[in-house]
């Protein structure tokens, strides 16, 4: 009898388990189902504190990055994001990896609200790569991928050209973005498309149809006009930029300048202002806190809103490799979202998906790990991040045309002797090639160049203009950075050591009157492509603007 009831109590027990869990299962497929359908119609996305668990708003997320990570609830876009991973290295060197893969549920459903879907057609935005040195045609890159992610358009990349200062490789002198970033992941271009020019044209540029009728008039508005055909054909896969040139990409450029439609802007002189009620009703913005806002981004620009011409147009072509139209800014201080969680959607979306391949990372690491292991012998130790151990500087000569911010290696010595601790390595990237310009430096520290880890990092086997991406990387892990103002390559160094979490109190510049630049907030002003601000990387996984609060 005894046993009889211990069975069925057994068996009801077994039966209140089942239905507990069918129970739960619906609950949950009910919540995911609720959750899809608010991401999937609304127009705006539901504000990311909706996310958060009550049990661990004050403990940060694993993917929250720096010594001292802010607690979850100030960085609700990380619930469900994951630490990004560097992948076919024999190193361990994930600590590398600044960035998030997957990103958090929020960023990984956001559809921008100023996306028009209203003509079922393709629309693209194209653009001129810029005419500077590697950093500032990345930086006019950014503020494309934002721009075209914004407008929910396909991005068209410009072909394969040779770009200055990226001559390297005799064996192929062109080259295009895809060699430095991987831009066909599938979360990236579900956030935003991206082809070539040659796949623009072939898809788009109706090189077989000769004439028009009324009912493919539509399909045809950006196909390629008879007079332009000829010379589209010969630089669609790759061109140069000099106008003699059997292959002037002007033959392209030309094109889309007459089938599109080219904002008049330039990054020095207007700011480019995203807001839904400006859009929406053609009207000016009547809430007052958001115009005061608009003036204190844009400065002494002119604000250039999205409106309802640049949202129905097929093709928006921006002229970026002429001066009277350069953008160089950082993305985050040229493009304006007046709701600051999409604004911080867009500089997630550069920090989490436009990074250098993984062989960059690889060969820096094995850089890093070694300047680290030279440290340990005095005492240095990595922090939990993986960086420091060692230190470093950028010290640009070369050609730069900011003659006063070419100073002696006296100069750099005795500006920055007291950041340095006594037998510290210092790291330093250059372009000078006289190693003896460095002796003063040299007396007081060990001295480490790319030079000395060329067989270890194997890079006679890497593109020769990764060079300067790599060393990047590695100046960015210093316990200290010392750069140049004015250098768009140390300002970069500076937002890389953001995405790591790493103090601004810990990057200098050797120019003694813009030494302390990065010690305290500073918006976005004038001079822009100078330096980088913090407004870029701090605070920006949660839904509010970024302030010294975060810094």
């Amino acid at each position: 009898m005894a046993n009889q009831r211990q069975k069925h109590s057994r068996s009801l027990k077994a039966k209140h388990i089942f239905f507990l869990f069918i129970i739960l299962s619906l609950l949950s497929f009910h919540t995911v189902l609720y959750l899809s359908h608010n991401f999937i119609t609304a127009s705006t996305p539901p504000p990311l504190h909706k996310f958060l668990r009550s049990n661990d708003d004050d403990k940060p997320h694993p993917a929250a990055r720096g010594p001292n990570p802010l607690p979850q609830k100030l960085t609700p876009a990380l619930i469900g994001a994951q630490r990004g991973h560097i992948h076919n290295c024999p190193i361990d060197t994930n600590k590398l990896a600044y960035w998030n893969d997957p990103m958090g549920y929020f960023d990984m459903n956001f559809h921008s609200p100023f996306a028009s879907s209203s003509s079922g057609r393709t629309k693209y935005l194209t653009f001129e790569p810029d005419q500077g040195g590697w950093n500032n045609i990345r930086m006019s890159m950014e503020n494309m991928i934002v721009l075209a992610a914004a407008m929910g358009r396909t991005l068209v990349l410009p072909p394969d050209q040779p770009l200055y200062l990226l001559k390297n490789d005799e064996a192929r002198r062109q080259r295009g973005f895809t060699d430095f970033f991987n831009l066909q992941t599938k979360e990236l271009q579900r956030h935003v498309p991206i082809i070539t020019a040659e796949e623009f044209i072939k898809k788009e540029g109706g090189l077989d149809v000769v004439t028009k009728t009324k009912s493919n008039a539509k399909d045809q508005q950006i196909h390629v006009p008879e007079h332009f055909k000829k010379g589209v054909k010969e630089v669609m896969a790759h061109c140069e930029h000099r106008l003699k040139s059997k292959i002037w990409c002007g033959k392209l450029y030309d094109y889309y300048k007459e089938v599109g439609y080219v904002p008049s802007v330039h990054g020095g002189k207007n700011c480019f202002i995203f807001d839904k009620y400006s859009l929406e009703n053609d009207k000016m913005i009547p809430d007052e806190s958001v115009v005061e806002n608009i003036k204190k981004f844009c400065g002494r620009r002119k604000a250039v809103y999205y409106d309802k011409q640049m949202q129905d147009t097929t093709l928006i072509h921006f002229r970026t490799s002429e001066n009277v139209f350069r953008i160089l800014n950082h993305f985050y201080s040229f493009v304006h979202f007046t709701d600051p969680a999409i604004g911080n959607f867009y500089k997630r979306l550069i920090r989490d998906h436009i990074h250098y391949h993984d062989s960059i990372f690889c060969a820096a690491s094995k850089i890093i790990q070694s300047l680290q292991k030279e440290g340990s012998k005095h005492e240095f130790i990595p922090d939990k991040e993986g960086g420091g151990g060692f230190s470093s500087m950028h010290i640009r000569r070369g050609d730069f045309q900011w003659k006063k911010m070419r100073i002696s290696a006296e100069e750099w010595y005795e500006n920055t002797k007291d950041y340095w601790r006594k037998n510290e390595i210092l790291y330093i990237t250059t372009d000078e090639k006289n190693k003896t310009f460095f002796e003063p430096l040299a007396r007081h520290h060990e001295l480490r160049f790319l030079d000395n880890y060329e067989e270890l990092a194997g890079l006679s086997d890497l593109d020769p203009n990764y060079k300067g991406m790599i060393e990047s990387v590695v100046a960015s892990r210093g316990r200290i950075f010392v750069g140049t103002y004015f250098s768009s390559f140390s300002a970069y160094i500076g937002r890389l050591r953001g995405y790591y979490g790493m103090s601004g109190n810990l990057m200098w510049y050797g120019q003694k009157d813009r030494r302390d630049e990065m010690q305290k907030w500073v918006d976005p002003k004038t001079s822009y492509s100078a330096r980088e601000f913090p407004i870029g990387w701090s605070g920006i996984d949660g839904e509010t603007v970024p302030s010294e609060d975060s810094f």
